[in-house]
C-alpha cells in the first residue's frame, strides 16, 4: 500500500508540474498543438509525394494516410511520457529536489513512476484529440476522408492497447532514468535521439519490413511495433484477430523491457548513492 499511496502522490505532482499554471482546459489545448503538428507534417508529405507521381493508387490512398495518421500519433504518444522519467530527474536535480525523494531505498521508482502515468493521462487525450482534429482536417484540406473504425468495441480495444503500452514506455523510462542519473549536460538529448530511433524501428510512418536485415528484424520484436499494430488492426482494419496476438506480444514485450529498466535504474540508483552523484547540481 505504501507503493500505491506514493504513486498516487507522484500522479499528483506531476500534475500540478504540468497544469498548475494555468487551468486544465488551456493546458490540454496547448499540449494538443505538438502532436497535431507532427501528424499533419508526415500527412502533407505524403500527400505532396502522392500529388507528384508516387505510386499509391487512389483507392488505397485513403488507407495510407490513416496508416500514417494513427502511426504519427501513437509515436508522438509514446515519447509523450516515454521519457518524463528523465526529465523528472533533471529537473530535480537542477533544483535540489530529486535527492529529497531519497527518504527510503525505495521511494524513487514510484515516484517516477506517477510521474509517468500523469504524463500518460494527459498524453492519452491530447492524442486522441490529435487523432480526431487530424482526421477532420485531411478531410477538409486534402478532400479525403480517412476510414477510421469507430465503434464501441474498436474505442475500447484501443484504449485497452493503450494501457498495455504502460509497461514498454514505462521501461524504457526507467531506461533513460538510469542514464539521466549520470548525465549533467546532455540528459535532454538522449530521449530526443531515442524518439527518432523509435519513429523508425516502430513502424510508425512506414512498415518495419522496409528496412533492411537485421534493423526489421529489431523493429519487428519492439512491443511498441505491436502496439501501433494492434491499434491499427482495430481503427483501421476492423480486424480482432490480429489484433489480440499483437497486443499479446506487445504485454509480453512491454513486461520484458519494464523488468530490464528497473533493474537498470537499481543499478545507475546503487552506483550514484556510492559515488555521492545525487547530490550533484546540474548547470
Amino acid at each position: 500500500m505504501s507503493y500505491v499511496r506514493s504513486v498516487i502522490a507522484s500522479i499528483r505532482v506531476g500534475w500540478s508540474r504540468d497544469f498548475g499554471w494555468t487551468n486544465p482546459i488551456l493546458g490540454f489545448s496547448l499540449k494538443t498543438i505538438a502532436p497535431i503538428a507532427s501528424t499533419m507534417t508526415a500527412l502533407t508529405i505524403l500527400y505532396i509525394g502522392f500529388r507528384n507521381g508516387v505510386s499509391i493508387t487512389p483507392d488505397k490512398f485513403p488507407y495510407e494516410l490513416g496508416f500514417i495518421i494513427i502511426g504519427a500519433t501513437l509515436y508522438a504518444h509514446i515519447s509523450a511520457y516515454s521519457w518524463v522519467p528523465t526529465l523528472a530527474i533533471a529537473e530535480g536535480k537542477w533544483t535540489f529536489v530529486f535527492p529529497q525523494v531519497y527518504v527510503s531505498t525505495r521511494s524513487s521508482p514510484p515516484y517516477l513512476a506517477g510521474r509517468c502515468l500523469a504524463s500518460f493521462a494527459s498524453s492519452t487525450v491530447t492524442s486522441i484529440a490529435s487523432l480526431a482534429i487530424a482526421a477532420v482536417i485531411s478531410l477538409f484540406l486534402f478532400g479525403v476522408a480517412i476510414p477510421l473504425v469507430v465503434t464501441p468495441v474498436s474505442v475500447l480495444l484501443f484504449g485497452i492497447a493503450l494501457v498495455i503500452n504502460i509497461f514498454a514506455s514505462m521501461g524504457l523510462g526507467f531506461l533513460l532514468g538510469a542514464y539521466a542519473i549520470f548525465a549533467s549536460k546532455f540528459e535532454w538529448a538522449l530521449p530526443t535521439y531515442v524518439s527518432g530511433l523509435l519513429m523508425v524501428f516502430s513502424g510508425a510512418l512506414f512498415p518495419v519490413t522496409s528496412l533492411p536485415s537485421p534493423f526489421s528484424n529489431i523493429g519487428d520484436v519492439l512491443p511498441f511495433t505491436e502496439f501501433i499494430r494492434a491499434s491499427r488492426a482495430v481503427l483501421l482494419d476492423g480486424t480482432v484477430g490480429p489484433y489480440f496476438y499483437y497486443l499479446g506480444l506487445s504485454f509480453v514485450g512491454g513486461i520484458i523491457l519494464l523488468a530490464l529498466g528497473l533493474l537498470a535504474f537499481k543499478y545507475a540508483e546503487q552506483r550514484a548513492r556510492r559515488l555521492g552523484v545525487l547530490d550533484r547540481k546540474v548547470v
